[in-house]
């Protein structure tokens, strides 16, 4: 949990400097993105990217999800479609995330935490 709680410190810093998530997303020029997670953390992400000039494709959830905001959540069990990269929002579990990811696509994955914290950049 402590990890949950100093990326949301920093994410929250990054908020009162007047800075965005999508500064790193354009940087790495990541256009359109999927979200792995769709629980608290994925939604903040949502809410986050949602009138900047990132599209968010779709969401991923292994429990079955209405659309939020009118974002499609997925599950992966199968190809998934086209994105320029997912972030993943679990980061207790990182690893098997990403293995699980890498069986059924070659969409690089970001953790939510490095795309907070290289946001200053």
């Amino acid at each position: 949990m402590k990890r949950y709680l100093d990326m949301m410190n920093q994410w929250f810093i990054l908020k009162q400097e007047g800075k965005s998530i999508d500064r790193y997303l354009k940087k790495k020029g990541y256009c359109k993105v999927a979200i792995y997670g769709m629980a608290i953390y994925g939604r903040h992400v949502v809410r986050e990217l949602r009138n900047k000039d990132i599209v968010i494709a779709y969401g991923i959830d292994r429990k079955k999800m209405e659309p939020y905001y009118g974002i499609e959540v997925v599950n992966p069990t199968g190809r998934l479609p086209d994105a320029d990269v997912i972030i993943n929002t679990v980061l207790h579990d990182q690893n098997s995330v990403i293995a699980a990811l890498k069986q059924i696509t070659d969409i690089p994955v970001v953790s939510l935490e490095d795309v907070v914290f290289e946001s200053y950049d």
